[in-house]
């Protein structure tokens, strides 16, 4: 499935959020999910495992799900994203990307941490700058050298 979004906007992300283990949630309903993301193939993925909250209506339905397999659900999804934001770094191998260049790595002359206007800090991925003469607070071009789970590594142009 081509992501319309893609379609509109080169340079986008696409995110989402998702809980896992919501009672009543079937397995036909999560196989469900798993093709969804499977096909969109989100840019950026957070899961989260349901927690029944005292006091709650969602606390008080019957058809709780077990932890365990919530616990196998949540793990299926990400290692899913995994595969599928390896697969997504990978297109961006030898594309060049406007960086914000946020910290200095320690003990490196020139190796230093940013991140795309798509990127938010803390949750998503960062890219690893290797370049001379960069400056904290400011914007680099920089090449895509290479890929790693969920963060690109680049060397400043």
């Amino acid at each position: 499935m081509q992501d319309p979004i893609q379609l509109i906007c080169i340079e986008c992300n696409n995110r989402t959020s998702i809980i896992v283990g919501f009672p009543g949630e079937t397995d036909k309903e999560f196989e469900e999910l798993l093709k969804f993301i499977q096909d969109v193939r989100f840019d950026r993925l957070g899961a989260f495992i349901y927690s029944r909250e005292e006091g709650t209506p969602a606390g008080l339905f019957k058809n709780q799900i077990p932890e365990k397999i919530k616990q196998e659900r949540f793990d299926r999804i990400m290692k899913l994203q995994e595969e599928l934001s390896r697969e997504n770094n990978g297109e961006k191998l030898g594309k060049i990307t406007r960086v914000l260049i946020e910290e200095k790595i320690t003990d490196s002359n020139n190796e230093f941490i940013g991140r795309t206007y798509m990127d938010a800090p803390e949750v998503d991925g960062v890219i690893y700058v290797e370049g001379e003469k960069l400056t904290i607070g400011e914007f680099a071009d920089v090449k895509i050298i290479d890929t790693l789970e969920y963060d690109l590594v680049g060397k400043a142009i």
